[in-house]
């Protein structure tokens, strides 16, 4: 496992924007966002992140 999660979110891009606002609010994770934004064909758009544990914090299993 490689410790990155990749997310693709959906909906209003203003909904989108606050929720990777909060997630990197909380300097819980790094996150990448995607420099695209896709059109949704019932309207909205998908973006695309990826988070992942800051430096320093990864675990082993």
């Amino acid at each position: 496992m490689n410790g990155i999660v990749r997310l693709r979110l959906s909906g209003d891009l203003g909904d989108i924007t606050a929720v990777l606002a909060d997630l990197i609010g909380s300097h819980a994770f790094r996150v990448m966002v995607d420099d695209h934004t896709y059109r949704n064909r019932d309207g909205g758009v998908r973006v695309y992140a990826e988070l992942s544990l800051p430096i320093g914090q990864e675990t082993r299993s």
